[in-house]
């Protein structure tokens, strides 16, 4: 991991987890990961993504969003951060309620985050100056990809621009075979999940599902394997 602003000289794992396309369940699984990686803190950077606390139902629960933050000229508190936040399971969330987040701002939530162990980032598909920042401190950035021509392809292109990061891919079911999908992307295989359902998705922080949670589990030993 790199070390900007103290990011990386201690503390847990960063992990980034993007979609190579829409409607593959990438803010799930990175929910997902945090709960298993618990304690851990799970930092929503995808703005049009709905908010991650939307996706774990604590969007209800009082705590600091991004808008609550206040990072600009100082150093966070790590132990205050995760205090003001609301828990879902046993991870702390942070979730995205503005239009764009500062890139500074990240690296200090980062920086603050890892000392305290895992962290999680739901990072958006969008080239920002914010996906940036996050993705030179990020251990692995998990691509998740459905196994299909047109999830593939998206996924080729989404690998194609994170050529200076470690990427695993984590693939969805689909016509084509996970290690087909994996050598046609160019990253190596990491997991495979079930296809999704159609409709909306609830995930359940004191029930994740089983199949993402061992795919998860092999994630973070892979990391601290590696």
């Amino acid at each position: 991991m790199g070390g900007v602003d103290g990011v990386g000289e201690q503390g847990g794992p960063v992990i980034g987890v993007v979609g190579g396309s829409g409607g593959v369940g990438a803010s799930c699984f990175a929910a997902v990961l945090a709960l298993v990686a618990a304690p851990a803190m799970l930092v929503d950077l995808d703005c049009a993504g709905g908010g991650i606390d939307v996706v774990l139902g604590v969007e209800q629960r009082p705590g600091a969003r991004w808008s609550g933050l206040q990072v600009a000229g100082g150093r966070l508190d790590p132990a205050d951060l995760a205090g003001g936040l609301p828990r879902a399971g046993g991870a702390s969330v942070l979730a995205a309620d503005l239009a764009t987040l500062d890139a500074d701002a990240v690296l200090q939530v980062v920086a603050a985050a890892v000392s305290l162990g895992p962290v999680v980032l739901d990072l958006p598909r969008a080239d920002t100056r914010a996906r940036a920042a996050a993705l030179v401190v990020c251990d692995l950035v998990v691509l998740l990809a459905r196994a299909d021509v047109a999830g593939l392809v998206a996924a080729h292109a989404a690998a194609a621009a994170l050529a200076d990061v470690r990427v695993g891919l984590v693939v969805r079911r689909g016509e084509v075979s996970p290690r087909e999908a994996a050598a046609l992307v160019g990253v190596p295989l990491l997991g495979v999940l079930p296809s999704l359902r159609p409709g909306r998705f609830a995930l359940d922080p004191g029930r994740p599902p089983r199949p993402a949670s061992r795919v998860a589990a092999g994630v973070l030993a892979g990391v601290a394997a590696a």
